[in-house]
């Protein structure tokens, strides 16, 4: 065999050897791709007001399209679940009004005038008027001895002005923002599991199909154009759109609060506006509707869930938007006492 043979057969045999490595690490990136894949399951809607006229209204289309023993009944079901959704959205933005009116205005009338009287005497004769006209002292005539002058109330107060501990107060904003966000989170997945998740069937007969194994239990293999038309504007965007304004009204409220040990208290005191949906749910809702909004299937979020960065921490992404938007609020959005210093 010749020099040149050997020459030609040593370099089949390396290409061979870098074709196997190149298969083989193939193989090892696919098999850590699929590292521990979690396959879900059809699941239930939240568990709350939204979730069971959701979870009703579907269900009993249906059976009125298909045909039932008690149409009447249904057809009141259906009415009754857009009665709670619609009383649920009035109470929330009546008790917003409220909110913005009664408690925030004042707050924030209070802590304007608080916090201008004590820069009118800080900075005597060298003050300007904020938008809201109130004073605020210019950069070096500033007069420290002043603050002596104030009586005990009045210097307790101005100590006691939320902007003055703004980690104290980014803090207590971060909280209140991670509770609406539970919220917020619902909304996107129900949105994305609903509207996205579950195809379009130009019929009811396509909506549901009866599971083999349970009885009474029903996935949703798809939802008619109308259907997802009422859910979104019905359901998620008044619901989304409260959300929002309770959130910045909430902030608003709490950075107004003159009293630091008061800001702790009045955001526990703005959760139940957050929760009202599962109070009415757990007041209201009966046994027997409990249990169809329990057994009425949604597709998930993923149909398999594998072993990847994003999967592992995607949830997070809610902390870190709550976070920043507490630090942007403070030191950025807030017009509570505009040129805070």
């Amino acid at each position: 065999m010749s020099s040149r043979d050997l020459a030609v057969m040593g370099s089949k045999t390396a290409e061979s050897a870098s074709s196997a490595s190149e298969e083989d690490t193939e193989a090892a990136e696919g098999a850590g791709t699929d590292e521990d894949p979690l396959h879900e399951e059809h699941e239930p809607l939240e568990e709350s007001i939204y979730g069971w006229a959701v979870s009703m209204v579907v269900r009993d289309v249906v059976w009125l399209s298909e045909g039932t023993a008690v149409p009447a009944h249904r057809v009141a079901r259906v009415l009754n679940s857009i009665f709670l959704i619609l009383l649920t959205n009035s109470l929330q933005a009546f008790l917003l009004l409220f909110v913005s009116r009664l408690l925030t205005a004042p707050a924030v009338l209070n802590i304007r005038k608080t916090y201008g009287k004590y820069e009118a005497l800080m900075y005597p004769n060298h003050t300007t008027l904020t938008v809201n006209g109130f004073d605020r002292g210019i950069p070096g005539f500033r007069v420290e001895a002043n603050f002596m002058k104030m009586d005990l109330d009045e210097q307790r107060d101005i100590c006691q002005v939320p902007l003055s501990h703004p980690w104290y107060l980014i803090s207590i904003l971060f909280i209140w923002t991670l509770t609406c966000q539970i919220e917020m989170r619902a909304i996107f997945e129900t949105a994305v599991r609903l509207l996205w998740r579950t195809p379009t069937v130009p019929s009811t007969k396509d909506v549901t199909k009866a599971d083999e194994e349970q009885e009474h239990l029903v996935k949703v293999e798809g939802l008619t154009p109308v259907m997802k038309t009422v859910i979104g504007v019905f359901v998620l965007v008044p619901r989304t759109v409260m959300l929002l304004l309770l959130n910045y009204l909430g902030c608003r409220w709490l950075t107004a609060t003159l009293g630091l040990g008061d800001v702790l208290l009045n955001g526990l005191a703005l959760e139940f506006l957050v929760l009202l949906k599962e109070m009415l749910y757990n007041v209201c809702i009966s046994h027997r509707n409990r249990l169809d909004t329990q057994r009425l299937l949604v597709k998930p979020l993923r149909d398999v869930n594998k072993a990847t960065f994003c999967t592992f921490f995607d949830a997070q992404v809610w902390g870190i938007l709550s976070i920043a938007w507490a630090l942007y609020y403070v030191y950025r959005f807030q017009m509570v006492l505009p040129d805070y210093r």
